[in-house]
Protein backbone atom coordinates (compact mmCIF):
# COMPACT_ATOMS: atom_id res chain seq x y z
CA UNK A 1 0.00 0.00 0.00
CA UNK A 2 1.98 3.16 -1.06
CA UNK A 3 -0.51 5.44 -0.07
CA UNK A 4 0.03 7.44 2.90
CA UNK A 5 -1.80 7.24 6.25
CA UNK A 6 -2.78 9.06 9.28
CA UNK A 7 -1.19 8.63 12.57
CA UNK A 8 -3.06 4.85 13.70
CA UNK A 9 -3.13 6.54 17.63
CA UNK A 10 -4.17 9.86 16.49
CA UNK A 11 -7.03 8.49 14.43
CA UNK A 12 -8.46 6.27 17.02
CA UNK A 13 -8.27 9.45 19.54
CA UNK A 14 -9.99 11.33 16.99
CA UNK A 15 -13.26 8.67 16.46
CA UNK A 16 -13.74 8.89 20.29
CA UNK A 17 -13.26 12.61 20.38
CA UNK A 18 -15.83 13.33 17.77
CA UNK A 19 -18.08 10.43 19.14
CA UNK A 20 -18.22 11.73 22.54
CA UNK A 21 -17.85 15.54 22.16
CA UNK A 22 -15.18 16.01 25.39
CA UNK A 23 -11.26 16.04 25.88
CA UNK A 24 -11.82 14.10 28.80
CA UNK A 25 -14.43 11.51 28.37
CA UNK A 26 -12.10 10.67 25.63
CA UNK A 27 -9.16 10.44 27.71
CA UNK A 28 -10.84 8.66 30.42
CA UNK A 29 -11.88 6.02 27.65
CA UNK A 30 -8.47 5.47 26.35
CA UNK A 31 -6.83 5.19 29.30
CA UNK A 32 -4.66 8.19 28.58
CA UNK A 33 -4.20 11.86 29.96
CA UNK A 34 -5.82 15.07 29.02
CA UNK A 35 -3.08 16.09 27.85
CA UNK A 36 -2.05 13.34 25.18
CA UNK A 37 -5.42 13.65 23.83
CA UNK A 38 -4.88 17.23 23.00
CA UNK A 39 -1.70 16.43 22.11
CA UNK A 40 -2.94 14.00 19.42
CA UNK A 41 -5.83 16.33 17.82
CA UNK A 42 -3.17 18.89 17.12
CA UNK A 43 -1.17 16.84 14.97
CA UNK A 44 -3.69 15.49 12.62
CA UNK A 45 -4.81 18.81 12.92
CA UNK A 46 -0.90 19.77 11.30
CA UNK A 47 -0.89 16.68 8.91
CA UNK A 48 -3.62 18.00 7.32
CA UNK A 49 -3.23 21.42 7.61
CA UNK A 50 -6.81 22.62 9.10
CA UNK A 51 -8.56 22.93 12.29
CA UNK A 52 -10.87 19.81 12.94
CA UNK A 53 -12.52 21.22 16.42
CA UNK A 54 -13.73 23.76 17.63
CA UNK A 55 -13.26 24.60 20.97
CA UNK A 56 -16.30 26.07 23.97
CA UNK A 57 -17.10 26.25 27.07
CA UNK A 58 -19.54 22.57 26.78
CA UNK A 59 -16.31 20.63 25.37
CA UNK A 60 -15.59 20.43 21.23
CA UNK A 61 -17.52 20.54 18.46
CA UNK A 62 -16.25 18.86 14.57
CA UNK A 63 -16.12 20.91 11.79
CA UNK A 64 -18.39 19.99 8.91
CA UNK A 65 -15.23 18.50 7.17
CA UNK A 66 -14.33 16.43 10.21
CA UNK A 67 -17.71 14.94 10.46
CA UNK A 68 -17.63 13.49 7.02
CA UNK A 69 -14.04 12.37 7.98
CA UNK A 70 -15.53 10.61 10.76
CA UNK A 71 -17.73 8.44 9.04
CA UNK A 72 -15.11 6.60 6.94
CA UNK A 73 -12.46 6.81 9.91
CA UNK A 74 -15.54 4.79 12.36
CA UNK A 75 -16.34 2.39 9.41
CA UNK A 76 -13.06 1.55 8.82
CA UNK A 77 -11.92 0.85 12.52
CA UNK A 78 -15.40 -0.99 13.10
CA UNK A 79 -13.92 -3.54 10.24
CA UNK A 80 -10.49 -3.84 11.83
CA UNK A 81 -12.11 -4.47 14.84
CA UNK A 82 -14.79 -7.35 13.63
CA UNK A 83 -11.29 -8.80 11.15
CA UNK A 84 -9.55 -9.09 14.26
CA UNK A 85 -12.34 -10.51 16.26
CA UNK A 86 -12.68 -13.23 13.41
CA UNK A 87 -9.29 -13.63 13.34
CA UNK A 88 -8.77 -14.48 17.10
CA UNK A 89 -11.67 -16.37 17.24
CA UNK A 90 -10.07 -18.79 14.08
CA UNK A 91 -6.91 -19.58 16.64
CA UNK A 92 -9.17 -20.63 19.43
CA UNK A 93 -11.17 -24.04 20.59
CA UNK A 94 -14.37 -23.21 20.11
CA UNK A 95 -16.23 -26.52 21.31
CA UNK A 96 -19.19 -28.00 23.30
CA UNK A 97 -19.51 -30.83 25.03
CA UNK A 98 -22.89 -32.18 25.17
CA UNK A 99 -23.30 -35.45 27.24
CA UNK A 100 -27.03 -37.41 26.54
CA UNK A 101 -28.34 -40.74 26.84
CA UNK A 102 -28.22 -43.26 23.68
CA UNK A 103 -31.29 -42.67 22.79
CA UNK A 104 -32.38 -38.93 22.78
CA UNK A 105 -28.65 -38.60 20.58
CA UNK A 106 -29.15 -41.49 18.03
CA UNK A 107 -32.84 -40.40 17.19
CA UNK A 108 -33.03 -36.68 17.68
CA UNK A 109 -29.97 -34.96 18.25
CA UNK A 110 -27.42 -36.19 15.95
CA UNK A 111 -30.27 -35.96 12.70
CA UNK A 112 -30.11 -32.65 13.28
CA UNK A 113 -26.46 -31.42 14.02
CA UNK A 114 -26.20 -31.17 10.39
CA UNK A 115 -28.54 -28.08 10.13
CA UNK A 116 -26.58 -26.55 13.25
CA UNK A 117 -23.04 -27.08 11.82
CA UNK A 118 -23.85 -25.66 8.33
CA UNK A 119 -25.38 -22.58 10.05
CA UNK A 120 -21.71 -22.61 12.62
CA UNK A 121 -19.07 -24.43 10.68
CA UNK A 122 -16.83 -22.83 13.41
CA UNK A 123 -18.48 -24.18 16.38
CA UNK A 124 -17.70 -28.00 16.96
CA UNK A 125 -19.89 -30.27 18.61
CA UNK A 126 -18.93 -33.16 20.49
CA UNK A 127 -21.30 -35.65 21.79
CA UNK A 128 -20.83 -38.63 24.34
CA UNK A 129 -24.17 -40.41 25.79
CA UNK A 130 -24.45 -42.21 29.42
CA UNK A 131 -26.27 -45.28 29.85
CA UNK A 132 -28.59 -44.02 32.12
CA UNK A 133 -30.36 -40.40 33.14
CA UNK A 134 -28.59 -39.82 36.29
CA UNK A 135 -26.16 -37.63 36.45
CA UNK A 136 -24.52 -37.29 39.61
CA UNK A 137 -21.97 -40.11 38.23
CA UNK A 138 -20.39 -37.80 35.50
CA UNK A 139 -16.74 -38.21 35.66
CA UNK A 140 -16.09 -35.62 32.81
CA UNK A 141 -17.05 -32.02 32.77
CA UNK A 142 -19.75 -30.90 29.97
CA UNK A 143 -21.46 -27.66 28.34
CA UNK A 144 -24.87 -29.14 27.99
CA UNK A 145 -26.30 -32.12 29.77
CA UNK A 146 -29.79 -33.64 28.14
CA UNK A 147 -32.00 -35.94 30.34
CA UNK A 148 -35.64 -36.87 30.26
CA UNK A 149 -37.25 -35.06 32.98
CA UNK A 150 -35.88 -32.25 35.39
CA UNK A 151 -32.71 -32.06 37.42
CA UNK A 152 -30.29 -29.73 39.55
CA UNK A 153 -26.81 -29.21 39.55
CA UNK A 154 -24.68 -26.86 40.94
CA UNK A 155 -23.27 -24.09 38.03
CA UNK A 156 -26.33 -25.08 35.78
CA UNK A 157 -29.42 -23.85 34.53
CA UNK A 158 -32.52 -26.55 33.59
CA UNK A 159 -34.54 -25.58 31.11
CA UNK A 160 -37.56 -28.02 29.64
CA UNK A 161 -36.85 -27.95 25.40
CA UNK A 162 -38.42 -30.43 24.16
CA UNK A 163 -41.91 -32.59 24.52
CA UNK A 164 -42.34 -36.05 25.32
CA UNK A 165 -45.46 -37.70 23.86
CA UNK A 166 -45.69 -41.60 23.91
CA UNK A 167 -47.98 -43.90 22.23
CA UNK A 168 -48.64 -47.23 21.51
CA UNK A 169 -46.37 -48.23 18.29
CA UNK A 170 -46.17 -51.23 15.76
CA UNK A 171 -45.49 -52.18 12.58
CA UNK A 172 -47.90 -52.72 9.60
CA UNK A 173 -47.28 -56.45 9.13
CA UNK A 174 -48.09 -57.16 13.01
CA UNK A 175 -51.14 -54.94 12.76
CA UNK A 176 -52.50 -56.96 9.94
CA UNK A 177 -52.36 -60.57 11.55
CA UNK A 178 -53.97 -59.05 15.09
CA UNK A 179 -56.98 -57.64 15.28
CA UNK A 180 -56.82 -54.21 17.07
CA UNK A 181 -59.81 -51.69 16.53
CA UNK A 182 -60.26 -50.22 20.28
CA UNK A 183 -57.89 -49.65 22.95
CA UNK A 184 -59.72 -52.49 25.25
CA UNK A 185 -57.89 -55.23 22.55
CA UNK A 186 -54.47 -54.19 23.56
CA UNK A 187 -54.92 -56.68 26.14
CA UNK A 188 -54.90 -59.36 24.07
CA UNK A 189 -52.10 -57.90 21.93
CA UNK A 190 -48.20 -59.25 22.35
CA UNK A 191 -47.06 -55.89 24.50
CA UNK A 192 -43.52 -54.63 24.61
CA UNK A 193 -42.47 -53.27 27.70
CA UNK A 194 -39.35 -50.85 28.65
CA UNK A 195 -37.69 -51.78 31.88
CA UNK A 196 -36.65 -48.11 32.22
CA UNK A 197 -40.38 -47.23 31.83
CA UNK A 198 -42.36 -49.89 33.56
CA UNK A 199 -45.97 -48.27 34.39
CA UNK A 200 -46.07 -46.55 30.71
CA UNK A 201 -48.70 -48.66 29.34
CA UNK A 202 -50.49 -49.49 32.56
CA UNK A 203 -51.05 -45.13 32.37
CA UNK A 204 -52.04 -45.22 28.82
CA UNK A 205 -54.88 -47.70 28.92
CA UNK A 206 -55.90 -45.78 32.27
CA UNK A 207 -56.27 -43.20 30.54
CA UNK A 208 -57.84 -44.56 27.45
CA UNK A 209 -60.32 -46.13 29.49
CA UNK A 210 -59.48 -49.85 29.75
CA UNK A 211 -59.64 -51.24 32.99
CA UNK A 212 -56.83 -53.33 34.45
CA UNK A 213 -57.68 -56.88 36.11
CA UNK A 214 -54.63 -58.41 36.26
CA UNK A 215 -50.55 -57.63 35.65
CA UNK A 216 -50.32 -56.92 32.02
CA UNK A 217 -48.25 -59.49 29.69
CA UNK A 218 -45.42 -59.20 27.84
CA UNK A 219 -41.75 -59.26 26.58
CA UNK A 220 -39.57 -56.41 29.03
CA UNK A 221 -36.66 -55.23 27.72
CA UNK A 222 -33.79 -52.99 29.30
CA UNK A 223 -33.34 -50.44 26.56
CA UNK A 224 -35.68 -48.53 23.88
CA UNK A 225 -33.88 -49.48 20.88
CA UNK A 226 -34.45 -53.07 21.66
CA UNK A 227 -38.25 -52.33 22.42
CA UNK A 228 -38.23 -50.45 18.98
CA UNK A 229 -36.49 -53.24 16.98
CA UNK A 230 -38.97 -56.00 18.62
CA UNK A 231 -41.94 -53.80 17.08
CA UNK A 232 -40.37 -52.72 13.71
CA UNK A 233 -39.65 -56.77 13.96
CA UNK A 234 -43.27 -57.51 14.17
CA UNK A 235 -43.25 -58.84 17.62
CA UNK A 236 -45.69 -56.95 19.96
CA UNK A 237 -46.76 -53.08 20.22
CA UNK A 238 -44.19 -50.90 21.79
CA UNK A 239 -44.90 -47.74 23.90
CA UNK A 240 -42.47 -45.01 22.35
CA UNK A 241 -41.61 -41.18 22.33
CA UNK A 242 -42.95 -39.83 19.67
CA UNK A 243 -40.49 -37.30 19.33
CA UNK A 244 -37.44 -39.98 19.09
CA UNK A 245 -39.52 -42.18 16.35
CA UNK A 246 -39.90 -39.59 13.18
CA UNK A 247 -38.18 -41.65 10.98
CA UNK A 248 -40.29 -44.84 11.85
CA UNK A 249 -43.59 -43.15 11.27
CA UNK A 250 -42.45 -41.24 8.47
CA UNK A 251 -41.35 -44.26 6.38
CA UNK A 252 -44.07 -46.61 7.89
CA UNK A 253 -41.77 -48.78 9.78
CA UNK A 254 -44.35 -47.85 12.70
CA UNK A 255 -47.56 -46.90 12.88
CA UNK A 256 -49.09 -44.92 15.90
CA UNK A 257 -52.36 -46.85 16.85
CA UNK A 258 -54.91 -43.98 18.28
CA UNK A 259 -53.40 -40.97 17.83
CA UNK A 260 -56.03 -39.10 20.12
CA UNK A 261 -54.70 -41.00 22.51
CA UNK A 262 -51.21 -39.89 24.55
CA UNK A 263 -49.29 -40.00 26.96
CA UNK A 264 -47.67 -36.83 28.41
CA UNK A 265 -44.81 -36.40 30.49
CA UNK A 266 -42.58 -33.28 32.10
CA UNK A 267 -40.40 -33.27 28.53
CA UNK A 268 -36.87 -33.85 28.04
CA UNK A 269 -34.54 -31.01 29.62
CA UNK A 270 -31.71 -29.41 29.09
CA UNK A 271 -28.62 -28.16 32.00
CA UNK A 272 -26.12 -25.92 30.68
CA UNK A 273 -23.45 -23.87 32.01
CA UNK A 274 -24.71 -20.35 33.99
CA UNK A 275 -21.49 -18.74 32.52
CA UNK A 276 -22.52 -18.63 29.03
CA UNK A 277 -21.80 -15.40 27.62
CA UNK A 278 -23.98 -13.62 25.34
CA UNK A 279 -23.21 -14.80 21.50
CA UNK A 280 -20.79 -17.34 23.21
CA UNK A 281 -20.56 -20.98 21.48
CA UNK A 282 -22.68 -22.19 24.29
CA UNK A 283 -25.26 -19.60 24.40
CA UNK A 284 -25.42 -19.94 20.23
CA UNK A 285 -26.15 -24.12 20.82
CA UNK A 286 -28.50 -23.90 23.46
CA UNK A 287 -30.58 -21.42 21.41
CA UNK A 288 -30.55 -23.49 18.56
CA UNK A 289 -31.87 -26.68 21.09
CA UNK A 290 -34.31 -24.22 21.89
CA UNK A 291 -35.53 -23.89 18.30
CA UNK A 292 -35.64 -27.62 17.43
CA UNK A 293 -37.86 -28.41 20.04
CA UNK A 294 -40.04 -25.42 19.78
CA UNK A 295 -41.36 -27.04 17.02
CA UNK A 296 -43.78 -30.01 18.36
CA UNK A 297 -45.12 -32.41 15.69
CA UNK A 298 -47.43 -34.36 17.69
CA UNK A 299 -50.48 -33.37 19.73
Amino acid sequence: MNKPLPPMKALKVFESVTRTRNLTLAAAELHVTHSAISQQLKLLEEYFGQVLFLRNSRGVQPTGAALKFYAEVKASLDRIADAAEQLTMEGKNRIVRVNTTPSIAMRWLIPRLSSFQIENPRIEVRVTTSATDAIADLTESFDVIIRRDAHQLSGYECIRFLDDVSAPLASPGYLERQHISQPADLRDASLLHLGSRPEAWNRWLSQAGVPLQEQLRGQIYQHFFLSLQAAVAGLGVAMGSLELLEDDLDNGRLVQLFPHIVLKDVGFHMLYRASADTGSPLQIFTNWLHLMGSRPRYP
